[in-house]
């Protein structure tokens, strides 16, 4: 397996998940990744790192980083009797405070990950040793004057006596000094000693006890003889701190061999959890998904990327789609050199050997592999001096190799099969080996240029050939994968390109012989072919997606007229009914004032005047009512007309008889009566693109009818009435920075809102979380906000945001 896994370059892979490992323990566990057997360890180990995606998408973090390896401390401190230094006790503190908040972190995170919570049931932290290391241990790996009484008072005494010897040494100094005693007017420690630096051509003037001399030997460091007794006592209470210090080293070591055992378990669950943090954050630098794990013995390969193309991010990667085992087990790719054959072998070998180390594989999601009992792959030139093998004869060792072990369980993985001796005897016994690996189910991919292997693909069962696209044009590769097509090695036209004599092509056109360049040219004028109709088919798949957005957008917006209607007519009843209770009492009081005043001449005159003045209230109520919904307005004799359809300028169009639709045509679509131009006809002239207003349909020609719309007086534009705002469905925000980002999101709130939106959506990314963040900080204090919640599966994940937004009434 570690050969294969060499020849798959998985060791690179190994070694970027190694450098995303903060601890010493977790980077040696990541070198020696291998697949596992296990599916329900696989499954289990891909959720969790599911889990630990959510959290580094969310801004969330664990720090354990510079931290040394506590195994070596733990092994010590497990004998009796052992001693920890200051520096180990402080080195462990660390991990303990790292324990402590990795705790508290993830039973904060307990609903969001629940298999991480699980897999750290076993880290029970211990914050009393926690706490008794910290009333101990100085940053600075020294013991506290305050971690006993006894310290505290010796080093207290220590201070003092310090101090009476440098006062001492101040009334001395000056007066040596004078004498031409001293070779300068200072002091310095030897052995713990106060000592004088004296010539040596005065020691006979001074008494005392050389400690040391320079390198010259021209000055001695002499404790003077009163000194002595304050040096002693100083060294006493030293020696004394000395063994405090030992003492309480020896008290805090025997109280953490209590924890050892806990300790161990903690320090192997948060390596489980390097381990997985580190898969997490690879899975983000490869923007990869949750591959499927599967039973049976087939692989559907759904959009992949190199990883390791990706990670050197030199290109863009064109993914590969490939699905084999279910109709076939056996796969033959053909086509030109450096046409991305062996990339793509590798990347179907990663994709498999990376699902089962429990790694997100970088494609699309529906990726689905099972896990094989063996994966062994045949790649690259295993040519050996020492053993003295030949490329030829090291591929045949392989070839033996992998016949003796593969089964329907394998995954068997051979690039340029056949290959280094005799073109014909090289085909024969690799049709031979494709045989009995198809006859045992074993899944094979091979890579080839042979036509005989085409051949043998094309005619037999369970086996299917596969081709990588070459652009004839510019005579490039284009690294796109066709199944069930073989390719050709285009060999001569690479050779025509390359300027070599039209002769010289023709002659060795006439060597291939004409049946093979036939052949050849079959296979290159059905890939131009396929290249061709997929172009056709991408084109079409795209019309038809925005037909349908389209259609479905028209058919939101007709919804939305219709609610809108429907409000319109119950706020008008409202109002009907309102002017009308008006009405009656004004009229009741206009009635009553006539005649309690006897129907005057004055009177009836304010009446009139109070009647009119209602009328005209009235009016400019039904105006109001009806603002913004200029087919709803009020005839001049107070009839209310039905509502016209769109688009038919205030009359209806009429139709003009037998004339076929063509662009620029005002026609009436039948079954909505409404207006609109035609802006595109159909290739076969059976299809008409009909805009009416800002919607865009694509209708039968047969179900439209030209008109020519009557000359109408220009009106004068009704003011008041506010345009809604065109918001788009989602507000993308990526790669803003904060403040800009924040406005965007306010104008774009508020711009929903008076649209009439029930939903947006707001895409922020994963990253780190931070823009995420602000967002939803603005998104909970903003009145027109109702709720919101990060996208599902599907929807974008933690990358966006959808915000339900309160409704208009």
């Amino acid at each position: 397996m570690e050969q294969t896994l060499k020849a798959l370059e998985f060791n690179r892979i190994r070694d970027v998940l190694v450098s995303l490992a903060v601890s010493e323990e977790g980077r040696v566990r990541l070198a020696a990744l291998a697949p596992a057997k296990s599916a329900e360890w696989v499954r289990l180990e891909l959720s969790r790192v599911e889990e630990v995606r959510g959290f580094l998408d969310r801004g969330g973090g664990l720090s354990s980083g510079g931290l040394k390896d506590p195994r070596p401390i733990l092994e010590k401190v497990s004998v009796v009797g052992s001693v920890l230094s200051a520096e180990e006790l402080l080195e462990l503190l660390f991990h303990l405070r790292v324990q402590h908040t990795t705790r508290r972190v993830l039973d904060r995170e307990r609903q969001n990950m629940p298999l991480i919570h699980k897999l750290a049931r076993d880290l029970n932290p211990a914050p009393d040793l926690e706490n008794r290391l910290e009333k101990v241990i100085t940053p600075e790996a020294a013991i506290r004057d305050n971690a006993t009484p006894e310290l505290s008072r010796l080093r207290r005494l220590l201070a003092q006596q310090q101090n009476n010897i440098r006062i001492k040494l101040a009334r001395i100094l000056p007066r040596l000094a004078k004498q031409g005693i001293l070779r300068d007017e200072t002091f310095s420690l030897r052995d713990g000693r106060y000592v004088l630096p004296v010539r040596s051509d005065a020691m006979s003037r001074i008494k005392g006890i050389i400690h040391d001399r320079s390198s010259t030997g021209g000055t001695l460091f002499v404790e003077p003889t009163s000194l002595i007794d304050l040096g002693n006592e100083i060294r006493s209470l030293e020696l004394a701190e000395r063994d405090e210090v030992r003492r309480i080293l020896a008290q805090l070591s025997d109280e953490i061999r209590v924890y050892h055992e806990q300790l161990r378990v903690n320090q192997d669950v948060m390596t489980d959890l390097d381990c997985l943090w580190a898969k997490g954050r690879l899975a983000e630098k490869l923007d990869c998904c949750v591959p499927e794990v599967i039973e049976g013995n087939s692989i559907n390969i759904l959009g992949a990327r190199h990883p390791l193309l990706v990670l050197a991010g030199e290109r863009e990667v064109v993914p590969l789609t490939l699905e084999l085992g279910r109709e076939a087990t056996t796969l033959v790719i053909s086509g030109p050199n450096a046409g991305g054959k062996s990339v793509a072998l590798k990347c179907v070998g990663l994709i498999c050997v990376m699902t089962a180390c429990g790694l997100h594989v970088p494609a699309l999601p529906g990726t689905a592999v099972p896990l094989f009992d063996d994966v062994q792959a045949d790649i690259g030139d295993q040519q050996s001096i020492s053993d003295d093998l030949s490329t030829f004869t090291a591929h045949v060792v392989k070839l033996k190799k992998i016949l003796e072990t593969a089964d329907s369980r394998s995954l068997v993985l051979i690039d340029e099969i056949g290959v280094g001796t005799d073109p014909q005897e090289g085909s024969s016994l690799s049709v031979a080996v494709l045989e009995k690996l198809t006859r045992r189910g074993t899944l094979t991919i091979v890579t080839t240029h042979h036509g005989a292997l085409k051949a043998f693909a094309h005619s037999t069962d369970g086996c299917v050939n596969g081709s990588m696209e070459f652009d004839l044009e510019t005579f490039k590769p284009t690294y796109r994968f066709h199944a069930n097509i073989p390719g050709s090695s285009y060999a001569l036209h690479i050779a025509r390109r390359a300027g070599l004599p039209n002769d010289l092509i023709a002659r060795a056109r006439e060597a291939l012989g004409g049946e093979r360049s036939r052949v050849e040219d079959l296979i290159t004028s059905l890939s131009e072919k396929v290249r061709s109709y997929e172009s056709l088919l991408v084109d079409e798949e795209q019309k038809t997606t925005t037909q349908k957005e389209l259609e479905e957008a028209y058919l939101e917006k007709l919804k939305q007229l219709k609610t809108r209607e429907k409000e319109l007519k119950r706020r008008a009843r409202e109002e009907a009914e309102k002017l009308l209770m008006e009405a009656r009492r004004t009229v009741e009081a206009v009635v009553k004032e006539i005649r309690e005043k006897d129907a005057s001449h004055e009177v009836i005159k304010r009446s009139h005047q109070r009647i009119e003045a209602l009328k005209h209230e009235i009016d400019g109520k039904l105006e109001t009512s009806i603002v913004g919904d200029e087919s709803l307005k009020p005839a001049p004799d107070g009839h209310v007309p039905k509502r016209r359809p769109p688009g038919d300028g205030g009359r209806r169009a009429r139709p003009i008889r037998g004339k076929k639709p063509d662009v620029g045509d005002k026609v009436r679509m039948d079954d909505t009566e409404a207006v609109g131009e035609v802006t595109a006809l159909s290739s076969r002239g059976d299809r008409v693109c009909v805009v009416v207003g800002a919607v865009q349909l694509w209708v039968p020609a047969d179900r439209v009818t030209v008109v020519k719309p009557q000359a109408t007086e220009a009106k004068p534009v009704r003011t008041g009435v506010v345009k809604r705002p065109d918001v788009p469905l989602e507000l993308d925000i990526r790669g803003m920075r904060r403040e800009e980002a924040l406005r965007k999101v306010e104008s774009y709130l508020y711009d929903g809102a008076a649209a009439g939106r029930e939903s947006l959506g707001i895409i922020h990314g994963k990253g780190t979380g931070v823009l995420s963040h602000s967002v939803r900080e603005q998104l909970a204090r903003h009145p027109v906000v109702k709720s919101f919640r990060f996208g599902k599966y599907g929807e974008g994940d933690y990358g966006i945001t959808v915000v339900k937004l309160k409704s208009a009434s």
